[in-house]
């Protein structure tokens, strides 16, 4: 029942739904991107693969290293990668195995799904994170595609969002046949939103698993020899805050001259420009061919650069720390043993979060204030920012396992 008003309101909503999609797909992702999301592909190019669901960039990082393993376990299963954004779709192109065949991720509308399913017959379901759909879980399982959570993650907001909801996300969530979280708070919340504990194991995160050993360093993004600090993954509201603080921390003479900073949606570059060039700073913009050789502040609003820019950074600040976004990924620049700082709100990587922290490894601040005063103290002390890198990196590095416990688990379903 409740699933039906669920599905009414979704087709209720249909005109605004094509509206925004066929303004998305303009921008990004083309026909194909419309064309799959309504729930039309082309011939498949596998048999009963393997489908992998993973929302945007985030996720297909995450499950990449996961994809190569199984890859090398089973080199004669086919991996189907389906994506909600067409930045995901590029970031599968560039880091994933050109044998990985991606298409998006049908709306959650049941003639869509339906089509998908239809399609492409998976044999096995991974859900990367938290995406949770009612019709997509509701379907699969009546196709008999058994569905697995992998990294989940649930926030405190699910467990306490309105009464319907938490109905209909109980609902979608007894059609999993088993979650694996990454935390034991996420296995707890999974419990208590009605999963039997029975089906849910508690493996740790899929972030902290290693880069494939094949995979090239990353090697740093020339900037003319200049030290930077790099804001990654930044929102609205955090940009021109970030650049205030910094501004002041660098009136003391060690603090870097130039800030680099990656929007977490590139195409919000030009008005960060304007944001910024408003409140008085010089400010280039690298997709308009500007240079930062004369820039306070470089905006690096290209895709496929950030690990570059942070592997050339002094300090690196997370993004969506600051403001009530929940945080972005910190492993990547632990990985690359980059200083880390990150603000008050990591509700999103929290275990990686107090892990990095607890070792010594990340730092976090709660305000501009704070933050202005990290960096001074950062520094004035190069042998504590070096520290502070080194312990960021070890800390990634004693996670080796977790790729292994992942691939079994998957591996263990498909023989079940």
């Amino acid at each position: 029942m409740l699933r039906t008003l669920y599905t009414a309101l979704l087709y209720a909503l249909s005109p605004a739904v094509i509206l925004w999609l066929l303004r998305t797909s303009q921008r990004r992702g083309g026909t194909r991107m419309l064309r799959e999301r309504l729930g039309y592909y082309r011939t498949p190019q596998f048999e009963r693969p393997v489908w992998l669901h993973c929302a945007s960039v985030g996720e297909v990082r995450t499950a990449a290293p996961l994809i190569r393993a199984l890859q090398r376990q089973r080199p004669d299963l086919p991996i189907l990668l389906t994506t909600a954004t067409a930045t995901g779709a590029e970031t599968a192109v560039r880091k994933l195995p050109t044998t990985v065949q991606h298409v998006y991720q049908p709306l959650d509308w049941p003639g869509a799904v339906k089509r998908f399913l239809r399609t492409h017959r998976p044999r096995l379901g991974v859900i990367l994170e938290t995406e949770i759909w009612p019709n997509l879980y509701y379907l699969s399982k009546h196709h008999r595609v058994p569905l697995i959570l992998a990294n989940a993650r649930l926030s405190s907001r699910s467990l306490n969002a309105p009464a319907l909801a938490r109905q209909l996300q109980r609902s979608a969530l007894a059609r999993v046949d088993v979650v694996l979280a990454r935390s034991t708070e996420d296995a707890k919340r999974f419990s208590k939103l009605g999963v039997d504990p029975a089906h849910i194991r508690t493996l740790g995160s899929l972030k902290l698993a290693p880069p494939d050993p094949d995979q090239l360093p990353i090697e740093p993004l020339d900037l003319d020899g200049r030290a930077t600090i790099v804001a990654a993954s930044t929102h609205d509201d955090e940009e021109l805050r970030i650049a205030q603080a910094w501004a002041k921390a660098r009136s003391e003479r060690q603090v870097p001259k130039l800030l680099v900073i990656v929007p977490r949606h590139p195409e919000r570059g030009p008005g960060i420009r304007d944001v910024l060039r408003r409140a008085g700073f010089q400010v280039a913009l690298r997709s308009a061919g500007e240079t930062h050789s004369d820039a306070e502040i470089y905006i690096a609003d290209t895709l496929g650069e950030l690990e570059m820019l942070m592997a050339a950074a002094e300090v690196v600040i997370i993004g969506g720390s600051l403001i009530e976004r929940g945080g972005q990924n910190l492993v990547e620049p632990a990985r690359l043993g980059r200083p880390i700082l990150f603000g008050p709100h990591m509700e999103n990587f929290a275990e990686e979060a107090e892990r990095l922290r607890a070792a010594g490894g990340a730092q976090r601040f709660l305000d501009e204030t704070d933050l202005q005063q990290a960096l001074i103290e950062l520094f004035r002390d190069p042998q504590a920012r070096r520290e502070l890198g080194e312990q960021a990196a070890a800390t990634v590095t004693a996670a080796q396992d977790i790729t292994a416990l992942y691939t079994d688990a998957l591996l263990r379903q498909l023989r079940d």
